[in-house]
């Protein structure tokens, strides 16, 4: 090796050993100096996240459904006895009352029958009545009075026959409704079990559709509901029936939704969608990105402590609609962590910053 390799060599190390020395006689020196300077930055690096304390509400879980409307009843008003149709005073459309006449069968011999046998029930009493005295003076026997007795019974039986057969000419609204169809018109001869017309009942109405299987447990009858008809009404109601087994076919349970329909505006066989409020209880409506998965997997919300500490809860997810998602599983009203959630862990130590107003401003209206 050369001497000039070597002072080469020399003066390398001496150059790296003189810097090393220069930088721990800086630190040594000017150390303390410094240290407030390093605190604050570690300060500065702590993350903030974006949260507000959350209080819990009234809830009400919704089952949506979508059905049609249907009239609580529906009758085919049928004769009652045989006859040939003389009028028809009801016209479709319109809205009758329990009596009116739908349709009116002629009289034919139906008063001159009547009038035979009135005259047979008079004839009948006058023979009881004489007999009866006779026989209180002994000169007719208990046997010729109980025959005469059951003459008069049969001659009573005979007038209210056709006295009931003259008033079934008149065939009647069963129920208050709507006379839907005429389906006899006159000079038709009808017979007994014959149909004059369909009269359905308008009020209370119905609003059926099927739940699934998931979901039926829910419901239960009385809880009540609102429904948005096709032709624009409104309506609320309460459940009055859900069934017991489900359709084979859908796999669905029948529910039904009375509502009442007084005006008669809700018609027969409109679509609707409906919603009923079933089971209720505390919880808390949260911004759908509020949620995250911890390192298991379980979906819940990161919180802010009173240490400013971040804190995982899991929670569970109850319903979800246009303002949020609702959940239970939290206490209070925690400081749940609305922006940031994902870039902290439990444990770590953070600063808060609310939500910017505008944004506060519409998810407090649409959860309102």
């Amino acid at each position: 090796m050369s001497p000039l390799k070597l002072s080469s060599s020399v003066t390398a190390a001496l150059t790296i050993a003189g810097v090393v020395f220069l930088y721990f006689l800086v630190r040594g020196v000017f150390g303390d100096q410094n240290a407030p300077e390093g605190k604050a930055e570690t300060i500065s690096d702590v993350f903030t996240v974006v949260a507000e304390p959350i209080e819990a509400q009234e809830w009400r879980d919704v089952v949506r459904l979508r059905g049609r409307t249907k009239a609580i009843r529906t009758v085919s008003v049928k004769a009652e006895t045989n006859g040939v149709v003389a009028e028809t005073p009801a016209v479709e459309g319109d809205v009758v009352k329990e009596g009116d006449v739908l349709c009116r069968l002629r009289v034919d011999a139906r008063q001159a029958a009547l009038a035979e046998a009135r005259a047979a029930q008079k004839r009948a009493r006058l023979d009881f009545d004489a007999a009866s005295k006779l026989a209180d003076e002994g000169f007719r026997s208990d046997t010729s009075v109980a025959a005469l007795r059951a003459a008069l019974d049969l001659a009573n039986a005979s007038v209210e026959r056709a006295e009931l057969d003259l008033d079934r000419i008149d065939i009647t609204a069963p129920f208050d409704g709507a006379f839907n169809e005429r389906l006899a018109e006159v000079g038709d001869f009808l017979r007994v079990g014959d149909p004059c017309g369909v009269v359905i009942q308008q009020s209370p109405v119905l609003i059926v559709g099927g739940i699934s299987e998931k979901d039926v447990a829910k419901l239960k009858v009385g809880d009540r509901g609102v429904a948005r008809l096709a032709t624009g009404e409104t309506v609320e109601g309460k459940v009055r029936f859900v069934a017991a087994a489900a359709d084979p076919a859908t796999r669905t349970f029948d529910v039904e939704l009375e509502v009442s329909n007084e005006e008669g505006a809700v018609r027969d066989g409109v679509t609707a969608d409906f919603e009923v409020y079933a089971t209720s209880g505390a919880a808390h409506l949260l911004p759908r990105s509020a949620l995250t998965l911890d390192d298991e997997g379980r979906i819940g919300v990161r919180t802010v402590m009173s240490d400013q500490s971040v804190a995982f809860t899991p929670v569970n997810l109850l319903g979800d609609g246009p303002e949020g998602v609702w959940v239970d599983g939290l206490d209070g009203a925690p400081t749940v962590i609305l922006r940031g959630q994902d870039f902290v862990r439990a444990g770590q130590k953070v600063k808060v910053a609310p939500r910017p107003a505008a944004a506060a401003d519409e998810f407090a209206r649409s959860a309102g």
